[in-house]
């Protein structure tokens, strides 16, 4: 699915929009704002009719004439004194967000700002979607938007105008997942190729959502169509670099790895946010990742354990290690085949297997330093949950890197089928223990 195709999606509402849609009719009052018309003229839905499950059986199969969200209304919606009642809960559940307003002062100015994001009608609508359909996502959000509104007002030079907008990119930014199948984001197994492409076009669908409402510049636009890239062109949908991210997109992408690793029921998640930006120095803003390490300082010290004991996680570190040497010996067997854009494709792929092989080294992951680590390991609390948070992450790593270069292969010219031992690597690396990742 490219960015057409996204685009073309808001004039027939995807079925997991249209699904979510009538399924919240069922728990509370949602009504049709107008009539609704299908692309040919034809009326399929008076203005004020009542939103059920039957929705879904008479929409489904045509094309609107506006965008589903213009046309109806939920009550009561989301809006600034719930967001603000989220928010302040967040902060109570987390200490890391509690951390970025320490004050009372701080945080009832913190709290405000959220608040005063704007909601027109259709985006105050898929937050009551998710809401209802998927709280976690709208957790997320919150989260994200306090974050980033964080972020934004560590600059010397910046504005309320500023805050407020990087609130709203960090709130909004996943708005596109509301239009994929939520059978597909809740698959027990780790999603990979083809089906992946939904996830990879979400920054594209959330940004086109929020661009048509005046009440957000363009520079929010396009920070959510950025959250998901990184400086050393790692990310996607279209593998910026460096200055090519702009300075709010530069917030909201790394706001959403940090809140990822609160997503759910994640262990330990301050220790994996610091790993993160550890091994992770160029992917990041350094300012800004600065900015988190020193959240991440001000906190007491974790005294739970890491769900792993320390022989597993070095077992799985050796595994990941061996990975890492079997992907240079694939890049050597089939890179001499290689010419062009596919030529080029590996050589990046290389330089990002390096960082992941320094990573490893600077962290000293190598089979003779982890055999010299001793039975004291099991007392050393901070050790323990350093070797699980590190296996965590560089599984993850490596899932991201083959689920990456599939895609980039896919869509490179001229077509060009997996080289045998590339298939075999690909085949290697989702046969490693899975743990929890997510991908948007």
């Amino acid at each position: 699915m490219n960015e057409a195709a996204a685009v073309d999606a808001d004039a027939e509402p995807s079925p997991a929009f249209l699904q979510a849609v009538a399924d919240l009719g069922t728990k509370q009052t949602v009504t049709t704002s107008e009539a609704i018309f299908n692309a040919q003229g034809v009326k399929l839905l008076e203005g004020g009719a009542k939103v059920d499950r039957g929705l879904y059986d008479r929409l489904i199969s045509h094309r609107l004439s506006r965008p589903l969200d213009e046309c109806v209304h939920a009550e009561p919606t989301v809006d600034g004194k719930l967001l603000r009642e989220a928010a302040e809960a967040a902060m109570e559940r987390w200490p890391f967000f509690a951390q970025l307003a320490p004050t009372a002062l701080a945080r009832e100015s913190l709290l405000r700002l959220i608040a005063s994001v704007p909601l027109p009608r259709p985006v105050a609508l898929h937050l009551d979607l998710a809401r209802n359909s998927r709280p976690g996502l709208f957790t997320h959000s919150v989260l994200m938007a306090l974050l980033c509104a964080h972020l934004a007002g560590q600059g010397e030079s910046s504005t309320r105008d500023d805050v407020v907008d990087a609130a709203a990119a960090g709130l909004l930014h996943d708005m596109g997942m509301l239009h994929i199948d939520p059978a597909l984001l809740d698959a027990d197994e780790r999603l990979s190729g083809n089906r992946l492409n939904p996830v990879y076009v979400h920054p594209v669908t959330s940004s086109m959502l929020i661009d048509r409402f005046a009440d957000y510049p363009k520079p929010v636009a396009r920070a959510v169509i950025e959250h998901h890239e990184r400086l050393d062109g790692s990310g996607y949908p279209r593998g910026l670099l460096g200055e090519a991210i702009s300075p709010l997109g530069r917030i909201v992408s790394l706001a959403e790895v940090v809140t990822a690793m609160f997503d759910g029921e994640r262990e330990q998640p301050e220790q994996r946010v610091s790993l993160l930006l550890r091994i992770n120095p160029r992917r990041y803003d350094p300012a800004l990742a600065a900015a988190v390490h020193r959240l991440l300082a001000a906190l007491p010290p974790s005294e739970a354990d890491a769900g792993d004991t320390p022989e597993h996680s070095i077992a799985r570190l050796l595994r990941l290690a061996d990975e890492l040497e079997r992907w240079r010996k694939t890049s050597e067997s089939i890179g001499p085949a290689l010419d062009g854009a596919h030529a080029a494709l590996l050589v990046s792929m290389n330089e990002q297997h390096g960082t992941l092989q320094r990573m490893l080294y600077d962290a000293g992951v190598t089979h003779e330093q982890l055999g010299a680590l001793g039975d004291d390991v099991e007392a050393d609390t901070a050790m323990r949950i350093e070797l699980w948070a590190l296996a965590e992450e560089l599984l993850w790593q490596l899932h991201s890197a083959a689920n990456q270069l599939k895609r980039r292969w896919q869509a490179t010219e001229p077509a060009l089928a997996h080289p045998p031992a590339l298939a075999a690597w690909f085949a290697s690396v989702a046969s490693l223990d899975d743990s929890p990742a997510a991908a948007g």
